[in-house]
């Protein structure tokens, strides 16, 4: 069943990409689109061990324009927010990434650039990821963060992070478990499907079939998932994007559990 609920919802992909018009400036809306798209590729393919459809589907995105706008759009901060996208910058060519130069990094971009094998980004990444955040200030945005920062620093499942306090694994792992109960408290469909996500990074054994019940039972028939949690008749348009792919890779972990291929490449431009 979850491999048809993730059938249908890389159909919607599909229709969603071929909507999007040409992309030809640094701050066009939609080159964070298209990058999470190919972020979300990039993990399906690598948790499946072959080329996933919407690997395909959004190959015909990356040319040689669409890597300089999204440097250049994501340098000036144009049409993107700090993370959309981000986790890209570590899937692109050698000599693109190389003329990068952001004055303020975050910390989601020094990880996609640098990857976890960086000691002294690693540290930094553990004080986020064991800080508890204060449920009455917790927001969707300080989830999509935090899942971000946990993600990068497993490589999305290629790797284990080796962490100087091992306490680390079990403090990220109950925030992950606080953000879940949470998310399903206030109906964030999205929150939701990073922490199943994050739980199985951190423990591949964990039964995270209670969450995604609600994950399941959100997808709309034309296959995309809305942005709160619950039962919905109605199509969606690209509002509910972000959500979707969420809910995707959610589930590609629930059915395949482990990285099957250590780097999963991309038909990216030169």
């Amino acid at each position: 069943m979850l491999t048809l609920i993730n059938a249908r919802s890389q159909q919607w992909l599909r229709h969603q990409i071929e909507l999007l018009p040409p992309l030809s400036a640094p701050g066009d809306p939609h080159l964070a689109a298209v990058a999470e798209i190919a972020v979300a590729a990039h993990i399906c393919t690598g948790l499946r061990g072959s080329p996933a459809p919407l690997q395909t589907f959004v190959g015909s995105r990356f040319t040689p324009e669409f890597t300089r706008n999204f440097i250049d759009g994501l340098q000036c901060r144009s049409g993107m927010g700090q993370r959309s996208g981000a986790a890209l910058l570590g899937f692109l060519p050698q000599a693109d990434v190389a003329r990068i130069s952001l004055a303020d990094m975050s910390l989601t971009e020094r990880l996609a650039l640098s990857g976890p094998s960086d000691p002294g980004l690693l540290a930094e990444a553990e004080v986020v990821l064991r800080s508890p955040i204060p449920e009455e200030r917790l927001t969707e945005q300080d989830i999509d963060g935090y899942a971000h920062v946990l993600m990068l620093c497993y490589r999305f499942g290629a790797e284990r992070p080796r962490f100087a306090n091992t306490w680390t694994y079990g403090d990220a792992f109950a925030n992950c478990l606080r953000f879940a109960a949470w998310a399903e408290r206030k109906g964030k469909l999205m929150s939701l499907a990073q922490m199943c996500y994050c739980l199985c990074l951190i423990d591949p054994d964990h039964d995270v079939a209670p969450l995604l019940g609600d994950l399941i039972a959100s997808q709309r028939p034309d296959g995309s998932f809305p942005a709160r949690i619950g039962f919905g008749t109605a199509d969606q348009d690209q509002s509910a994007l972000r959500p979707t792919l969420a809910a995707l890779v959610a589930l590609h972990m629930a059915v395949y559990r482990r990285w099957h291929n250590p780097r999963p490449s991309l038909p990216m431009a030169a």
